[in-house]
């Protein structure tokens, strides 16, 4: 790509998307939306399995009141780290990071800060997504 199809100034029709990591956009080449898929379902999963297997445990075993409420804790604390936490330091969240993919910005490409994360993957102010996700090796 060359300085005036960046710039709008040339005749050809490659200019740039949007957003970073819009379909389409030739600086993430690599197709994402199964992989994508596929991590928005393991985290899914794991998040939905944390909150079953805490709550089931209450239901079954005569726990003292006081420690059942701290075992409700459990899924908070892995929901947060899976999205929140993990996502920051990585920028990944686990089924992200098994299916190759990263969090972006989609203002500007850089690595998610922590109002974004809070954020999540809607659409912003100016009505660009917050989070993008790419393949890891095309960033």
């Amino acid at each position: 790509m060359s300085l005036g199809d960046a710039l709008g100034l040339s005749k050809s029709p490659n200019f740039l998307p949007k957003y970073h990591g819009e379909e389409g956009d030739t600086r993430y080449p690599s197709p994402r939306k199964l992989r994508s898929l596929g991590a928005t379902l393991i985290d899914f999963v794991l998040q939905f399995g944390s909150i079953v297997a805490m709550g089931l445990p209450l239901v079954m075993v005569e726990i003292p009141r006081p420690y059942s409420y701290s075992v409700l804790l459990i899924p908070v604390v892995v929901l947060g780290g899976n999205r929140i936490l993990l996502p920051k330091w990585v920028h990944a969240s686990v089924g992200e990071l098994i299916f190759g993919l990263v969090e972006i910005r989609g203002s500007d490409g850089a690595w998610p800060g922590w109002r974004d994360l809070r954020r999540g993957h809607g659409n912003g102010r100016d009505g660009l997504p917050n989070l993008v996700n790419v393949r890891r090796c095309d960033v």
